[in-house]
């Protein structure tokens, strides 16, 4: 079995993809390239915060407009760092809130893709139901 090289890992870290956006013209992309682990972990740390879960929850104790919110703020800062690594460029969480929503659905899309974001997500949300089930 080959060994992984710093190579096979920066070259996977700089792989970037073209996101089509006919939304602003013939021919026109966005180039996304995936966040980075910390920016992923940051992204966690947002959404806990935002959507105010502090250690042990009761399910039908959680907010959900403020859990909505706090979702929808995690995909724009991820996406935000996804197209300033793809493009060359800063952008921000309020930078993305301006682009069109069908653009922005295929930009999640692929930054949800790159880093697994939503099935982790969906993992801790099951594994939490199953722990809570299994107490009395």
């Amino acid at each position: 079995m080959p060994k992984i090289t710093k190579d096979m890992i920066l070259e996977g870290y700089n792989f970037k993809i073209e996101v089509p956006t006919p939304e602003y013209g013939e021919g026109v992309t966005f180039t996304v390239a995936s966040p980075s682990a910390s920016d992923v972990s940051e992204a966690k740390a947002l959404r806990m915060r935002l959507s105010e879960v502090k250690g042990e929850v009761d399910p039908s104790q959680i907010d959900l407009s403020k859990a909505l919110v706090a979702e929808e703020s995690t995909r724009r800062f991820l996406i935000a760092k996804a197209l300033t690594r793809g493009m060359g460029e800063e952008w921000k969480p309020e930078d993305v809130e301006k682009v069109k929503p069908p653009v922005l659905k295929r930009l999640w899309e692929v930054v949800d893709t790159l880093t697994g974001f939503s099935s982790e997500a969906q993992e801790e949300a099951k594994n939490f139901q199953k722990a809570q089930t299994g107490r009395s």
